[in-house]
């Protein structure tokens, strides 16, 4: 039943975000497939907005662009849901939880998906990966986690899941031969040469975007509170937060619950830190914040409302209109705006993951210094 109201939003966010301009990530994504297939620059702007991805991600656009859009906007959106249905329902092993995680995930969803993103692809493509490690499929779990990063560049970050991994040496292996292959791939349909050239643009386009950010913790810091911290600073900061349990995890060992439950921190991580970040995004944080919540024992009614607030907050409020959408479905073409308060639940469900992943080290030491009794 699950899968059938996934599979039904799905097409129907493609249909509903084409048929009234909710987003234009679609026209976007598809003028630069076709863009790449006549070897012009990818990085300049040839639709309603920059293209800002890859050009593996264009090339991978193609079978969606040859579509009409009447077609291709559902299909697309449905792969995206589809994505993102199995990625959660992989890691959930009880019947239960896998239930309440996708029921909470599937709310969140509707609140803040453009129908058109790429965010939930991303979303079940590192879920997967993190389902295929922890399978020992390095191969799978490899190309999921480099695939994801040729789509949007902060879901690389899911590369520490080779370090948890059980064969640490041929998951790296697997994660360079992978990023090799989604490099190159492109080249099917150009030369070595100009797919050179669409990366350099590529770089210098995003060196000049990184100097804006959106949703962030970084507008949290600088806008609201006016702290003089470079956005750069502050990732890095964020960065060696999200990797202190890993190392600790490396040393003295994890289990699949607590992989898991990092998992979902790097998910919520991925939107607090992303300096791009917009309502949209936080889809992202919503799938991560479900899948954290489902596996909890005992759920507690305060943390049950903690992650209803989380995922509420971005949600379709603070609006100003949309003049070109009218009637009924005004709000899909409304802009949410910014407030620092939107933002808050968040960042306190991320310091509760924080809390449970370096809650086991702390047991793990009370044990190892526990004396140890003759029968």
């Amino acid at each position: 039943m699950l899968f059938g109201v996934f599979a039904g939003a799905g097409l129907a966010a493609g249909a509903i975000s084409l048929a009234f301009d909710q987003s234009l990530n679609f026209h976007v994504f598809r003028v630069a497939a076709f863009d790449l297939v006549h070897r012009r620059d990818l990085y300049q702007k040839h639709a309603e907005d920059y293209f800002k991805y890859s050009p593996t991600f264009a090339f991978l656009f193609l079978p969606f662009a040859c579509l009409p859009p009447w077609l291709g906007a559902p299909l697309w959106s449905l792969a995206n849901f589809m994505a993102a249905f199995f990625g959660i329902e992989r890691v959930m092993d009880d019947p239960g939880e896998k239930r309440v995680a996708l029921l909470v995930a599937f709310a969140g969803i509707l609140l803040a998906t453009d129908g058109d993103q790429s965010n939930l692809l991303v979303a079940g493509a590192l879920l997967l990966s993190l389902h295929a490690f922890e399978r020992r499929q390095m191969r799978t779990g490899a190309a999921l986690v480099t695939g994801a990063a040729f789509v949007k560049l902060f879901p690389a970050v899911g590369a520490v899941f080779a370090l948890l991994a059980r064969r640490r040496r041929e998951a790296f292996r697997a994660l360079a031969v992978t990023g090799v292959v989604w490099l190159a791939l492109p080249i099917l349909v150009m030369r070595p040469r100009t797919l050179a050239r669409e990366y350099a643009s590529w770089g210098h386009l995003l060196s000049w975007d990184h100097a804006n950010h959106g949703w962030c913790v970084m507008s949290v810091l600088q806008d609201a509170l006016h702290l003089p911290v470079s956005s750069f600073a502050v990732q890095i900061a964020g960065m060696g937060l999200e990797v202190l349990p890993v190392v600790l995890g490396v040393v003295l060992g994890t289990d699949a619950r607590w992989r898991r439950t990092f998992a979902c921190s790097l998910l919520v991580f991925m939107v607090l830190f992303n300096h791009r970040a917009e309502y949209a995004s936080f889809v992202l944080s919503a799938i991560g914040a479900a899948v954290w919540y489902a596996g909890t024992r005992p759920r507690s009614k305060l943390v049950g409302a903690l992650v209803a607030l989380a995922i509420v907050a971005p949600g379709p409020f603070l609006t100003r209109a949309d003049p070109r959408v009218t009637g009924m479905f005004a709000v899909l073409g409304a802009h949410r705006e910014w407030h620092a308060l939107r933002l808050l639940p968040l960042m306190v469900l991320w310091g509760l993951m924080h809390r449970d992943l370096l809650a086991r080290f702390v047991d793990v030491r009370v044990s190892l210094r526990a004396p140890v009794r003759e029968p």
